[in-house]
């Protein structure tokens, strides 16, 4: 049983890999993007009754260096978000957006290199995120095709908009599932991807930060969670 956010779900999700037990969730978090993108109601009762019923899906997991995720990971200012929500006191949408907008004009976009499934791209990006599920959580749709059981994983390559395109036009749309429709997202579809000379970048894994002790390295491991869904 996984009471809470996407971070506590990681850590219980990283105990039943591979295992076949089946993991009910209990959406306490903030965001609850895993348990959005499932459709397990955010209302504890009628969560407990979906647990109840027992109805189980293999989705899969993302293998993250030597760590993995379920839902959301991230590099650039998504992991510079989630490392000062971490320390936040405060939680919700309001403290979330609040953090992205107090240092978003003066954040420099960074250059990457992606080998994704042996294929090179070169990318100046103000964040790469990679997604299995389709959101952060809070309804923001940051991947709105990434499926959790397709064997896929979507990356999602940000470039950088002005304070007011990212305020009117970009943000809007991440919570309309419309973000491919501007000219600041770009989409990859992927098994396997590289990205060298990111050791030592901090990553967002999940909602939760992480220090990259290597260059980091994803590879989506196809059915490995068992989870209880409507």
């Amino acid at each position: 049983m996984a009471g809470g956010g996407d971070g506590t779900i990681n850590e219980v999700a990283t105990a039943l890999y591979g295992t076949g037990v089946p993991m009910g969730i209990l959406p306490f978090g903030s965001g609850n993007g895993l348990a959005r993108h499932l459709k397990v109601p955010l209302n504890l009762i009628q969560a407990l009754r979906v647990i109840a019923r027992g109805k189980t899906q293999f989705i899969d997991t993302v293998q993250i260096n030597d760590r993995l995720f379920t839902s959301i990971a991230g590099i650039g200012y998504d992991a510079v978000v989630a490392e000062k929500f971490d320390k936040s006191e405060v939680r919700g949408l309001l403290s979330y957006t609040a953090i992205i907008l107090k240092d978003y004009r003066h954040y420099q976009c960074k250059s990457y290199k992606l080998i994704a499934d042996g294929q090179e791209y070169e990318r100046e990006a103000m964040m790469v995120s990679f997604a299995n599920s389709d959101q952060f959580g809070f309804h923001a749709r940051i991947a709105p095709h990434a499926c959790s059981s397709d064997g896929w994983l979507d990356v999602c390559i940000v470039r950088k908009p002005t304070l007011f395109k990212a305020t009117f036009v970009v943000v809007p749309r991440v919570f309309t599932g419309g973000l491919g429709k501007t000219n600041y997202a770009e989409y990859l579809r992927v098994r396997t991807l590289d990205m060298p000379g990111t050791a030592g970048s901090v990553v967002n894994i999940d909602g939760e930060p992480a220090r990259l002790q290597r260059d980091l390295h994803l590879e989506v491991k196809p059915h490995t969670l068992n989870v209880i869904v409507p």
